[in-house]
């Protein structure tokens, strides 16, 4: 079976990024990673980088009709959006048929060429559904892509599916701080909506895998300190099912949020053990301004 590849899409380069990318690579030693971003993260060999400004796509053509609802800021909020249309241009560049799609914050546990089975027929699969957001993402092919990249641009032009949006806000606006706004999270619950024959959601894949929507959520399983509790198993993550009190294995875990910090005591791919360590106690920082201070101290 040929490996799909793994699409990441990133602007900058904070500090988990490199575990997401390392273990995914770590799981998946066969498929061809790339990385959707800027110069400031083309700095890893084993991934294929892609300079968003190089690729020829739609995002400016959407980014005329986007009309931002939400509490986030206009610039975060459709950047979400415009990762899709590089997605799609990036495919088109590069040849590449179906593959998966995985969020920066997402750590992989698994070879996801192995799940391709439990896709089906479906054409897009998720973590989204009617709930859920889409940090784990399978397209079948470039169709797949283009046709939710032709939804995406139909949803913000077409009349109907305006007034659609627009209803959909005014029921956010009752708490928008909880609820949140029009997102592309939302114009996927309403593309797997329209399209009940062709999505299909995959956080539980069967009773002994599953695909976390996001650590923060309890989804059913049991958890500690706000996060899903997970025991490990010869490396693997495992959380217990609160109704069956049985142990589900996860093929990939979503660090959204404050949970991010989890990342590193979660990575499992080898190497990185310097910034390990480092990192949690802020010594990087500290160390620049050692080092700052000492420059200082000889231009005197």
């Amino acid at each position: 079976m040929t490996s799909l590849p793994i699409i990441f899409f990133h602007s900058g380069n904070p500090e988990y990024l490199k575990y997401s990318l390392k273990q995914a690579k770590h799981f998946n030693p066969d498929a061809t990673i790339y990385l959707l971003g800027d110069k400031t993260n083309n700095r890893y060999p084993f991934v294929t980088h892609v300079n968003i400004k190089n690729l020829q796509s739609d995002a400016e053509a959407f980014t005329r009709i986007y009309k931002h609802r939400s509490p986030n800021s206009e610039n975060y909020e459709l950047n979400c959006f415009l990762r899709w249309f590089y997605i799609k241009a990036c495919c088109k560049q590069y040849g590449i048929k179906g593959f998966i799609y995985l969020d920066s914050d997402v750590l992989a546990f698994q070879n996801f060429t192995e799940l391709k089975p439990f896709f089906g027929e479906s054409t897009i699969a998720n973590t989204c559904d009617w709930t859920g957001m889409p940090a784990v993402t399978y397209f079948k092919n470039q169709e797949a892509i283009t046709g939710f990249c032709d939804f995406l641009i139909y949803a913000y032009t077409d009349i109907a599916a305006i007034k659609k949006l627009e209803e959909w806000y005014d029921t956010l606006l009752v708490d928008p701080e909880t609820l949140g706004g029009i997102s592309d999270m939302i114009l996927f619950h309403f593309y797997f909506q329209e399209h009940p024959t062709e999505t299909l959601k995959i956080d539980l894949l069967n009773n002994e895998l599953a695909v976390d929507v996001s650590i923060n959520l309890s989804d059913g399983y049991e958890q500690q300190d706000g996060l899903k509790k997970v025991y490990w198993q010869q490396g693997l993550p495992y959380c217990k099912n609160l109704a069956t009190g049985n142990m589900v294995r996860f093929a990939s875990l979503h660090y959204q949020g404050h949970a991010k910090n989890a990342m590193r005591e979660h990575y499992k791919a080898g190497g990185y053990k310097l910034q390990r360590f480092l990192e949690p106690y802020e010594l990087k920082l500290k160390i620049k301004r050692i080092k700052q201070a000492v420059k200082n101290v000889f231009k005197k």
